[in-house]
């Protein structure tokens, strides 16, 4: 049974899981305001055999709260300092949200990185807003799942002094992947909820167009797909797997 690990970075102590198993593993990023254990439902679907590692971002679970000013891209050089330091030579990042924008700042930056399954992970949060009708964001989540969700991100940002916080959140706002797409010679899964879509919302969403990335519609599901529709989204990371390890 793999236990949760700490490295030292210099803004703390940062969080993850590794199994341990032989191979080249899937490393999980989680959303804003969630942690490691929200892959939870999503990591029971997957073969045994498979190494994955989850990561809890700064401030996160069970990651130290920085006090210093930090950005996006800084939970990019973590999660390459991560890699790095236990060895892994390829390995492929699955990012839910916050998650996918931060594994697409990370892939840019090292070619360790093998492929990528980005669950509704923008490529700028300024296009996503209005891509989908509303009323979609929970999906088909129950209430008391949906408390949950807003209370674990409300008490996530309450960790965070104002000013920390801030700065972090205007770098996401102002992050704009699609260069990085456009470019980027590795396979990738933009995989999103079908729940609100409508004839604006792919170009809405700035996915260029690159024979390297497909696109995967989940039907009857909204932005938290690992809450939604765990067994989904394991198949998909499984069949990524396959086609391209």
């Amino acid at each position: 049974m793999a236990s949760v690990t700490t490295r030292i970075a210099y803004w703390g102590k940062m969080a993850y899981l590794d199994t341990g198993v032989s191979g080249n593993p899937l490393l999980f990023l989680h959303g804003t305001g969630c942690n490691s254990s929200d892959w939870k439902s999503v990591i029971e679907q997957l073969p045994h055999q498979q190494r994955h590692i989850t990561l809890d971002f700064r401030g996160h679970g069970q990651s130290s709260v920085p006090t210093q000013l930090f950005t996006l891209a800084n939970l990019a050089d973590d999660v390459l300092h991560l890699v790095n330091s236990i060895g892994i030579q390829k390995l492929i990042l699955v990012g839910h949200s916050l998650g996918g924008m931060v594994a697409m700042e990370a892939a840019k930056r090292s070619s360790c990185i093998a492929g990528l399954v980005l669950l509704e992970g923008w490529t700028s949060l300024s296009s996503a807003g209005s891509a989908f009708d509303t009323g979609r964001f929970y999906g088909s989540l129950s209430d008391t799942e949906i408390k949950n969700i807003q209370r674990k991100a409300e008490k996530t940002r309450n960790r965070f002094t104002p000013n920390v916080w801030g700065s972090f959140w205007t770098s996401v706002k102002n992050y704009d992947a699609y260069s990085y797409l456009e470019k980027t010679c590795i396979p990738i899964y933009e995989v999103f909820g079908g729940m609100g879509k409508n004839e604006l919302t792919e170009q809405k969403l700035r996915i260029p167009s690159n024979p390297n990335i497909q696109l995967i519609w989940v039907p009857n599901a909204g932005h938290y797909l690992p809450h939604e529709c765990p067994v989904a989204v394991s198949k998909i990371c499984i069949n990524f797997v396959e086609a391209f390890s």
